[in-house]
């Protein structure tokens, strides 16, 4: 059951990575940036672990970087780092409550920003500050609001039962 479950994952994954791909990237011109595959990655190593968010990190943020990346790996880079590091901070004893999942969305989200601005800096493609900083503001407020979706999703498999059919209990 765990392996089906750990494909689960993986088609959604995929599914969002074509979601990205086809819509979300054209609400970009309204200044409307939803990173769904790292809210998706960040679930998966909640609820996996974080060798699962580093694995389907890196394939991921590989299938964007070859799709629409200007520099290949970072996503790929991003994303492995934020599944790893995902699961490493949920097995150092955080609870899993929703305050915790929105206070990861935020620091992955504003780290990935940074890095990736950061990097076009350097190999001079054009950064603007004010972009920038409207991005720092934007990209958490809409990543954590996409999460009360995704997170329900992944978590669904998790709490099932074993028997399959109506269990009946009896008043005692």
């Amino acid at each position: 059951m765990k392996i089906l479950l750990k494909f689960a994952h993986f088609i959604f994954l995929i599914i969002s990575v074509i979601l990205q791909l086809s819509f979300l990237e054209q609400l970009k011109i309204f200044n409307i940036n939803i990173d769904l595959v790292m809210v998706t990655v960040i679930g998966i190593s909640v609820f996996e672990g974080g060798l699962y968010g580093l694995i389907y990190g890196f394939i991921a943020g590989m299938l964007l970087d070859m799709m629409i990346g200007q520099v290949v790996g970072l996503n790929a880079l991003i994303y492995c780092l934020a599944g790893f590091l995902t699961g490493m901070i949920m097995n150092a004893g955080f609870k899993r409550k929703m305050s915790t999942y929105m206070l990861l969305i935020f620091f992955f989200t504003e780290a990935s920003i940074l890095l990736t601005g950061g990097i076009y800096y350097l190999f001079n493609y054009s950064a603007s500050t004010v972009a920038l900083g409207i991005e720092m503001i934007i990209n958490p407020a809409c990543n954590i609001a996409i999460m009360f979706v995704i997170f329900p999703l992944l978590k669904a498999g998790l709490e099932r039962s074993e028997e399959i059919g109506i269990t009946y209990k009896s008043k005692v």
